[in-house]
């Protein structure tokens, strides 16, 4: 008798732990699915339960596979009235006050920002029952996570965005509001940020195992990252601890526990902020942004590809020499590190479909997390790449040079109308020329159309070019929308 009833208990264990109908999450009342997509909705059933989806007029259905998981995909529509999203298996499922609308993914590490319940009262902008957020829950994986918790949350609900908003990152809560106001329809905002994470914590475990050097990390880190979470949560359950930041430091587990349970869910565009925690590591940041950028993409599957718009680094404010051995934005005192990680992060535009968002002319030196512009800076230029803005929104990019003489002529795009040197008295231009023998000077700059001439009496022969090559940007150049150039250097061919 004792083994026919262990027989069956085994029985019972080897079925999956559930049954009712069940979806992650990222679905919920209030949420906003992406128009003029294929919409997919998932989730778990019994192992061969039907199950039906219905939303407005649309009607679909299937089969849970063996592991009890199921799909369907609705046709896509356009932005309207709310409605109810219902799912019947066994049970039956109502998520109510479902909109369609636009919806984008923010994603990266501090640099989103401080979160809401740091800013004061005034900060908050109020009610807009056509803007909700999902802020992903903070934790780590050793492997793809199916699932996730939490709910949409409407903006201003009851005036209590500091309590119900309270985790989500500022700079997410204010670019939602300025999408709204200007594209008036339903907006989404997925908040997907940790702080103090490198970006090898992003990537999938797929992808990062092609770079060699993190080969011998992968497995050990990965079980050990998820013992770190899980002790801290039994150590420290009643004081709501967050996985520790070690933990979050480890490759991958953040894409494991934060963005796998996101993938399918339809987005307009992603918006990643990120670059602090790698600082000094520029080289690998070259391979890992693209890499990440593929590595999402492949894995929604949209098509065309989802678009990907990065924030570039801003001014340290704080030149090398000066930055305290201790502290983790002085890079532990790596000269150069900041526009090393400029360099390496502008590299990634030579991915499709990617924007960059420059922001040297921002710096704060009591908070780096500070930008008072960069919300607004961050919508025109979705606007003006997703929806047709005509408004400038990026500003100059080098595009090429020619040389006259011992003057380098320099070319931008983004700057048509013209460009515009904004400098302090008895400030230095923020350009450079290298002579032969690896000295460098000082360059005079001369606008002409959109273009730059640069020259220095002192170098006959310059071998390199270069504006604002240093941790601490001068933002001097801009176009005449008064957006700053982008860092950069250019090698010169000899005559």
């Amino acid at each position: 008798m004792r083994s026919v009833l262990l027989t069956v208990l085994l029985a019972l264990l080897s079925q999956p732990a559930f049954a009712a109908v069940k979806l992650p999450g990222i679905f919920s009342d209030h949420m906003v699915l992406q128009q003029d997509q294929p919409i997919k909705i998932w989730g778990t059933a019994k192992p061969s339960e039907k199950v039906q989806v219905t939303f407005g007029n649309q009607h679909a259905s299937c089969i849970a596979n063996k592991s009890g998981n199921w799909h369907v995909v609705l046709e896509e529509t356009r932005a309207g009235a709310a409605q109810e999203l219902k799912i019947q298996g066994e049970n039956l499922v109502v998520f109510k006050d479902v909109q369609i609308g636009e919806v984008f993914l923010c994603a990266g590490q501090g640099e989103l920002l401080d979160t809401l319940k740091s800013l004061s009262p005034s900060e908050h902008l109020g009610a807009n029952n056509k803007l909700r957020f999902f802020i992903v829950p903070k934790r780590v994986s050793s492997s793809p996570a199916g699932t996730l918790a939490g709910g949409w949350k409407v903006s201003g609900a009851n005036n209590s965005d500091k309590t119900s908003l309270a985790d989500c990152s500022a700079l997410a809560y204010n670019l939602g509001h300025n999408l709204q106001t200007n594209l008036k329809v339903p907006v989404g905002i997925i908040d997907c940020s940790y702080p103090e994470t490198p970006i090898a914590s992003w990537v999938s475990k797929d992808r990062l195992v092609q770079m060699p050097v993190f080969r011998p990390l992968l497995d050990p880190s990965l079980k050990a990252a998820e013992a770190s979470s899980t002790n801290a949560s039994s150590d420290a359950k009643s004081s709501g601890n967050k996985p520790t930041l070690s933990s979050m430091a480890k490759p991958c587990v953040a894409y494991n526990g934060m963005v796998a349970p996101l993938v399918g869910y339809g987005l307009k565009a992603i918006c990643w902020y990120q670059g602090l925690h790698d600082l000094g590591q520029a080289v690998s940041y070259r391979k890992l942004l693209p890499m990440m950028i593929r590595d999402w993409r492949a894995r929604w599957a949209q098509e065309p590809d989802v678009p990907f718009f990065f924030v570039q680094l801003p001014s340290s404010a704080i030149a090398s020499s000066t930055f305290d051995i201790n502290s983790l934005a002085a890079c532990v005192g790596v000269a150069n590190s900041w526009v090393n990680m400029r360099d390496a992060q502008a590299s990634a535009l030579a991915v499709g479909s990617t924007s960059m968002i420059v922001t040297t002319d921002y710096a704060n030196h009591q908070s780096l997390n500070h930008l008072n512009g960069l919300p607004s800076r961050l919508c025109q230029a979705i606007l003006t790449k997703l929806f047709e803005a005509k408004k400038t929104a990026f500003g100059p990019l080098y595009e090429g040079y020619d040389s006259q003489g011992s003057a380098i002529k320099v070319h931008f795009s983004n700057a048509k109308d013209g460009l515009a040197l904004r400098l302090k008295v008895g400030q230095a231009t923020g350009f450079e020329m290298i002579d032969t023998k690896g000295r460098t000077f000082p360059a005079e700059v001369k606008i002409v159309e959109s273009n730059l001439l640069v020259s220095s009496p002192q170098v006959l022969n310059p071998i390199e070019v270069r504006y604002d090559w240093q941790d601490a940007a001068k933002a001097t150049l801009f176009n005449v929308e008064n957006l700053p150039a982008a860092p950069f250097r250019i090698s010169i061919r000899p005559n």
